[in-house]
C-alpha cells in the first residue's frame, strides 16, 4: 500500500521520497488525512512551520478523533510563536481523550516550557493517576524533574514497579535516569550513581557509531579551516544585525547565559538552531558537491552569498527581531570558520565549565538523542578533547571568541555580564538579572533551573559523586 510506504519512508527519514509519495496519494485523494498528516510532519521535521500549520489544520480536520495530528499541530504553532493556539490546540485534544495520559502529558510539557511550573504539576500528577501506560515513564521522569516530593512522599515504587511491567528498552532507560534523580534529591549518592550507570549503559546500546571515529572530521575542519581561508573574508560587510553564537560543551550553562541576555533590551534568540550545519551547509555541499568540511576550499563569493541569505532568512524568523540575534546550539564550534567566513560580524561565546562537573551533568540527564558521549563517561571524555582541540585552533586564528567560565558568571553574574556586552557592543542592562520572572518558551533539559534566580547550587554538586564518576570516566586509561 502507498500510504504504509510513505509512513515507513518517513520513519526512515527519507523525506524527499516520503514527500513525493504523499502527494502522489493527495494527486487521486486530495482528502486523505494520513496523507496530508505525513506532509505535515515533513513540514515540522524541515522547520517549515507556516506550511506545517496549514497541512495539519487539514489533516486534523480529517481526522477528528486522532490525537498525534493535533499535538503535531500544537508543535507547529510554536514553531510559528504562536503559543497560544498550541495551547488551544491542546486543550481541545484533553477534552476529546479525557482519560488518556498521553494529551495530558503533552499539555503538561506546555506549561512546563512556558514557566507554569505549578499547572505543568498537577497536569502530570493527574495524568499518573490514570494508570500504567508507555507515557507513564515520561510522566514520572517529569515529575522527578520538577522535584516536589520527600523520603515520604515520592515516586520510587512508582518507577521501580513499571521498570517490572515493560520490555521496552526506552522506558525502563527513562525510568532508570528517572530513579537516580530521585535517589539523588534524596542524598542516597551510591543508589543514585547506580541507577544512572544503569541508564548510561542501555542507552549506549542504542548509539551506532563511537566518538573515536569523528576524529578524521575534526582533523578535516582544523585542515580546511585556514588562515587564508579567513583572510578572504568580505572585510567591508557590514549588516543591521549581529549574529551572536554560544558555543561550548552540552550541559554548561548555555540555556541560563541566553536567558540572561535575552533579557536585554537589544537581544532576541532563535534557541538552538540548527541552520548552519542542516540547511547551510547542506546547501554548499550540494553546490560544491564536496562534503563538509572539504567544500570550503571550493567557496566563490556567489557561493558565500547564497549561503549567508540563508541563513540571513532564519534570522528573520526571531521573534522580536532585534540587533543582536543568538544561537545557542553548542556544536555550532564545529563551523566557526565558516560561520565567520559568511558574517564577518559574527561574534562567539564559548562557555566553559569544569569538565568533571560537566561530565556528570550529561552523565545524569536523559537527553533524546543516542549519540555516545551523552550516555558514556569515557565517550563524553573524547569528545570533551576534541572540543578543546578544535577551539585551541579558533584560537589560533584569532576569531572574536569571549571565553567565559560558568563557574564565573554564577558566582558574579554582574561583572562578567557587563564585560561580556563590552564585548557585543551594548550596554549592560538590570534586567538581564531577573531573567527567571519571565515567561518566554525553554524547551532545553534547563527549563525548569531557569526559572529561579542565579545560583551556585550546581557548581559543587558533582564532587559528592567524584570517586566513582572518575573511576567509571577514566577506565580504560594507562
Amino acid at each position: 500500500m502507498l500510504l504504509d510506504k510513505a509512513n515507513k519512508l518517513l520513519e526512515q527519514n527519507k523525506l524527499k521520497e516520503a514527500e513525493f509519495h504523499y502527494k502522489t496519494i493527495l494527486a487521486t485523494e486530495p482528502e486523505n488525512g494520513e496523507a496530508l498528516f505525513g506532509l505535515g510532519k515533513i513540514a515540522l521535521r524541515l522547520e517549515k512551520f507556516d506550511a506545517a500549520v496549514y497541512l495539519l489544520q487539514k489533516a486534523c480536520e480529517r481526522l477528528p478523533h486522532m490525537l498525534e495530528p493535533l499535538h503535531a499541530l500544537a508543535d507547529a504553532f510554536n514553531g510559528v510563536n504562536s503559543p497560544q493556539d498550541a495551547l488551544t490546540v491542546l486543550e481541545y485534544a484533553k477534552s476529546i481523550a479525557s482519560h488518556n495520559p498521553e494529551p495530558h502529558y503533552y499539555l503538561a510539557q506546555h506549561y512546563l516550557t512556558h514557566g507554569d511550573l505549578d499547572k505543568a504539576h498537577t497536569t502530570f500528577a493527574h495524568a499518573l493517576s490514570m494508570g500504567l501506560y508507555p507515557v507513564t515513564a515520561y510522566i514520572l521522569f517529569e515529575l522527578v524533574q520538577l522535584g516536589r516530593f520527600n523520603k515520604e512522599h515520592n515516586y520510587i515504587s512508582n518507577l521501580h514497579h513499571l521498570v517490572t511491567q515493560t520490555n521496552n528498552l526506552r522506558l525502563k532507560m527513562v525510568c532508570y535516569y528517572a530513579l537516580g534523580k530521585s535517589y539523588d534529591k534524596l542524598n542516597d549518592t551510591d543508589q543514585a550513581f547506580n541507577y544512572f550507570e544503569l541508564a548510561n549503559t542501555l542507552q549506549y546500546k542504542l548509539s551506532t557509531f563511537t566518538t573515536k571515529e569523528l576524529d578524521p572530521f575534526y582533523d578535516q575542519i582544523i585542515k580546511y579551516s585556514t588562515l587564508d581561508l579567513l583572510a578572504s573574508r568580505e572585510e567591508d560587510f557590514s549588516a543591521t544585525i549581529t549574529p551572536v553564537f554560544i558555543i561550548g560543551m552540552p550541559r554548561s550553562g548555555s540555556t541560563l547565559l541566553e536567558q540572561m541576555l535575552i533579557s536585554h533590551s537589544e537581544c532576541s534568540s532563535l534557541g538552538e538552531n540548527t541552520s548552519i550545519s542542516n540547511n547551510v551547509v547542506a546547501f554548499l555541499e550540494q553546490k560544491t558537491k564536496t562534503p563538509y568540511p572539504q567544500c570550503l576550499a571550493n567557496l566563490t563569493p556567489g557561493l558565500i552569498n547564497q549561503a549567508r541569505n540563508i541563513y540571513i532568512d532564519t534570522l528573520k524568523t526571531a521573534t522580536p527581531l532585534r540587533p543582536i540575534i543568538i544561537n545557542k546550539l553548542p556544536s555550532n564550534y564545529q563551523s566557526l570558520g565558516l560561520i565567520y567566513i559568511l558574517f564577518p560580524n559574527a561574534k562567539f561565546i564559548n562557555l566553559s565549565r569544569n569538565v568533571n562537573a560537566t561530565a556528570f551533568s550529561v552523565f545524569s540527564n536523559y537527553f533524546a538523542e543516542n549519540e555516545p558521549y551523552f550516555c558514556s563517561l569515557t565517550e563524553f571524555k573524547h569528545y570533551h578533547g576534541l572540543y578543546e582541540k578544535l577551539m585551541t585552533h579558533w584560537n589560533t586564528l584569532r576569531l572574536p571568541v569571549f571565553n567565559l567560565a560558568y563557574e564565573d558568571l554564577v558566582n558574579n553574574p554582574k561583572d562578567q555580564l557587563n564585560t561580556l556586552f563590552e564585548f557585543l557592543g551594548c550596554k549592560y542592562e538590570q534586567n538581564c538579572l531577573s531573567f527567571y520572572n519571565q515567561k518566554r518558551a525553554v524547551t532545553t533539559l534547563s527549563k525548569q533551573a531557569v526559572r529561579q534566580p542565579v545560583n551556585t547550587n550546581a557548581v559543587s554538586k558533582w564532587e559528592r559523586y567524584q570517586v566513582p564518576l572518575l573511576k567509571l570516566m577514566n577506565k580504560g586509561d594507562s
